[in-house]
């Protein structure tokens, strides 16, 4: 029991850790952090989110490549990456990180067509989600930052990250 006490301390740690950068992004090199990041301790679960943030991460790096087609190819590549794990389990987590990529990319690669389905999953999941508090309030104010219209803002901030009871 100790051990499996001890395995799941390192698990939280690590996607902690893993939030923790994702949410420092501000170079290349920090990018090539996250995409370098080691996880060989976690289980299924933790493991599918630490590749989420390294997808999307990968569409990040567009914006730090000069040629069209590299930052286009960067952009397919954590996308693809991302819509797979997304289907695999889908979750309150990864499907922030999609809606952060849709709200934020311009609107030429016609990547938006998940964002009012990505709401409302949202809405109706991220209060009961596994997920620290903070992290929560964290997911919701990275969120309403990329999004352009006024409407979006709104009900991203209606958004519940506290279960009602």
């Amino acid at each position: 029991m100790f051990v499996t006490l001890l395995s799941q301390a390192q698990v939280n740690t690590e996607l902690m850790k893993m939030r923790s950068e994702f949410q420092e992004i501000s170079s290349e090199a920090d990018i090539n952090k996250i995409l370098d990041f080691e996880y060989e301790n976690t289980d299924v679960n933790e493991r599918q989110l630490i590749e989420a943030y390294q997808a999307t991460a990968t569409c990040m790096l567009a914006n730090y490549v000069f040629s069209p087609v590299s930052k286009l190819k960067y952009f397919n590549e954590g996308k693809e990456k991302l819509e797979e794990l997304i289907l695999a389990r889908k979750g309150a987590e990864n499907v922030y990180l999609r809606l952060l990529l849709q709200l934020n990319v311009p609107q030429i690669l016609k990547y938006s067509k998940n964002i009012e389905e990505d709401m409302a999953y949202l809405g109706s999941s991220l209060a009961t989600a596994p997920i620290e508090l903070s992290y929560k309030y964290a997911m919701i104010k990275n969120l309403v930052s990329v999004a352009k219209k006024n409407e979006l803002k709104e009900v991203l901030l209606q958004i519940n990250v506290v279960e009602q009871g």
